[in-house]
């Protein structure tokens, strides 16, 4: 990858792992005891100190570390899933990689068109309660990587990935009745993402 790209795969990461936390934080899926508040694009992002999560967290940025140096094309779109205890799911949080920067980057050198914009996704998403519905208390979370077979070949031959599995998802149960809330569409030098989220009309769907 050329430095610019580099740059901006850094950047992407270190944006997927605050906006993750973010959502863990503000959708009650974990005690707010485990998150502390750090300054993050100019603005209070929550991030996790519980070690197990953070491990899970650390190997599945790691995984899209490598995915992008190997081609950043690699990857369709990252998805936050949550479900219920029979693990169907109640919402997603998609973020859709349109392309990651592909140009020298001459008309924001310093990456302040790109901090802005995801500096307010991050605080869009801290509002996510005012227009989702609360989830049941034994909610539980994973974290998808859509991609192509060609790179899932990769995956599985990568040795910086091989002590984190990740299981191809057969059969994916999707939700009967959803609707669509879009949050942001980032498009700077920089990155060029589209981020929505998808919820279940039914929040307790049960089988």
């Amino acid at each position: 990858m050329s430095e610019t790209k580099i740059v901006a795969g850094d950047i992407l990461l270190e944006f997927l792992e605050a906006v993750i936390n973010h959502i863990l934080y503000f959708r009650k899926l974990y005690p707010k005891e485990i998150f502390v508040k750090k300054q993050i694009y100019g603005t209070v992002v929550h991030i996790s100190e519980q070690p197990e999560l953070n491990e899970y967290l650390r190997n599945v940025l790691i995984t899209i570390r490598e995915l992008l140096k190997e081609d950043e094309n690699n990857i369709k779109a990252v998805n936050f899933v949550i479900y219920n205890k029979h693990r169907i799911p109640l919402e997603k949080f998609v973020f859709d990689f349109v392309k990651l920067q592909t140009r020298e980057i001459n008309i924001d050198p310093y990456y302040l068109e790109t901090e802005e914009a995801l500096r307010t996704t991050c605080l869009k998403l801290s509002t996510c309660d005012t227009y989702l519905k609360p989830l049941p208390e034994d909610s539980s979370f994973s974290i998808e990587i859509q991609t192509y077979e060609t790179a899932r070949v990769f995956l599985c031959e990568n040795p910086i990935c091989e002590d984190f599995p990740w299981i191809v998802e057969d059969e994916i149960i999707e939700m009967v009745t959803k609707r669509l809330l879009p949050v942001k569409t980032v498009k700077t030098d920089c990155l060029n993402l589209q981020i929505y989220v998808v919820e279940s009309r039914d929040v307790t769907n049960t089988p």
